[in-house]
């Protein structure tokens, strides 16, 4: 059975150029059902219509995309957002574990997310994705430094300034605070990518990234840092030398 998609956005050749490419590329699997123009269509299109997918522009005039998704209190289908702006509302996306879509599309960009749309449609976990992107956007649009981050079970909702330190495990990140340990459905590397621009983080070695801000003591003769919990993490003597590390400590 195909998965049954409408496409939402202003721009008359942005619609159409998403629905060449599902007929060109995935005819045997999706088939765009609508074209919609504007919040309202889009709405009255998935009361009628009831999509698996939808591809959903955040910029449109009147109400935008986020808009939409607030009509609902459980999201019903899956969704590929679609923008011309790399920075809007992007982090909250990448936090949540959504894909996008930068215009214009490219190829390669819109495999990418067809074959993650496979995979959430196996696990049927959008409504806790959905949750957690309603929360990451909230803290980014009133300023909480906190963030929330898939975990197995859900996602965990976690103050910037009670992290630790961060411990790569293959494909997920345990996240120590001072009472609790977090496992995070995401990578160190991309949480790397989420904290790089937070005040006190610094990936000291392959494996970790830590809070300066809780940097107890360094052990030069085994070149590992103490935290105030009394960890002790390994420090990359390839990337600092003991005066580089003071100085990205105490910067």
């Amino acid at each position: 059975m195909k998965i049954k998609a409408i496409i939402v956005d202003d721009e008359l050749s942005a619609r159409n150029l998403i629905e060449t490419l599902c007929k060109q590329i995935y005819d045997d699997k999706i088939e765009i059902v609508e074209q919609c123009s504007s919040v309202p269509s889009a709405l009255e299109s998935i009361k009628k219509k009831s999509p698996d997918l939808v591809f959903l522009d955040i910029q449109m005039p009147g109400e935008n995309g986020f808009d939409l998704l607030s009509y609902f209190d459980t999201i019903p289908f899956e969704i590929i957002f679609t923008t011309a702006y790399k920075e809007h509302a992007l982090q909250a996306i990448k936090n949540s574990a959504l894909d996008y879509l930068i215009k214009p599309i490219h190829i390669p960009d819109f495999k990418t997310a067809i074959s993650k749309l496979d995979l959430a449609l196996e696990k049927k976990d959008s409504l806790d994705r959905y949750q957690l992107l309603k929360e990451n956007r909230e803290n980014q649009s009133s300023g909480k430094q906190r963030i929330a981050l898939a975990s197995k079970t859900g996602f965990d909702v976690i103050q910037l300034n009670e992290i630790l330190f961060c411990k790569s495990e293959g494909p997920y990140t345990d996240i120590y605070t001072k009472d609790h340990k977090y496992c995070a459905t995401k990578s160190l590397k991309e949480i790397c990518e989420l904290l790089e621009s937070e005040k006190n983080f610094l990936k000291v070695h392959r494996s970790y990234l830590i809070n300066a801000a809780y940097v107890k003591k360094f052990k030069s003769e085994e070149f590992k840092l103490q935290m105030t919990s009394g960890h002790e993490i390994q420090v990359s003597d390839k990337k600092f030398t003991k005066n580089k590390l003071i100085d990205a400590i105490t910067k």
